[in-house]
């Protein structure tokens, strides 16, 4: 069965239509080509309290696997998507955010300037990307190979 992803991009700048959400095209091309399915896609706003409570509707519905968020995890002040996590994870996986990290570093070190984070709810997976269509295509790359066994896990699906 294909893993079953929503994808939602975060920023006002997205819901009015006034920025094209590259990077989550990117993550949606990754995505399709691995075999998996897009249940969900959005944009939501900045607001940190509506996007907890989307996350945790849509963790909560049993209907995905990996939520997976694109921008504002940067250090602008509208930026909450790390924030908004913290109220809706229930474990970490601090080495997902750390993966992601390292492998955009080779390219510039302006990564570490960035908050995403990645944990689980649940049996659900979230994940915290960048909002550069680069970014994300590296992020995939190097998340790729464990995905598939952080899924099974968060389920508890014996390995």
């Amino acid at each position: 069965m294909p893993i079953q992803v929503a994808l939602f991009t975060v920023g006002d700048r997205f819901v009015s239509g006034t920025s094209k959400d590259e990077a989550g095209d990117n993550l949606n091309a990754s995505c399709l080509k691995m075999g998996w399915e897009i249940v969900a896609r959005q944009a939501l706003g900045d607001d940190e309290q509506a996007l907890a409570g989307h996350l945790i509707q849509t963790a909560d519905s049993g209907s995905v696997d990996i939520i997976f968020t694109v921008d504002g995890i940067g250090i602008q002040p509208k930026d909450r998507v790390p924030e908004a996590m913290y109220q809706v994870c229930e474990k970490w996986m601090p080495g997902l955010a750390e993966l992601i990290r390292n492998k955009a570093y080779e390219k510039t070190p302006l990564v570490s300037l960035t908050r995403g984070v990645a944990g689980v709810r649940g049996k659900t997976l979230l994940i915290n990307m960048p909002g550069s269509p680069t970014a994300v295509k590296d992020a995939m790359e190097v998340l790729r190979p464990v995905l598939r066994l952080a899924v099974e896990q968060a389920k508890g699906t014996p390995v």
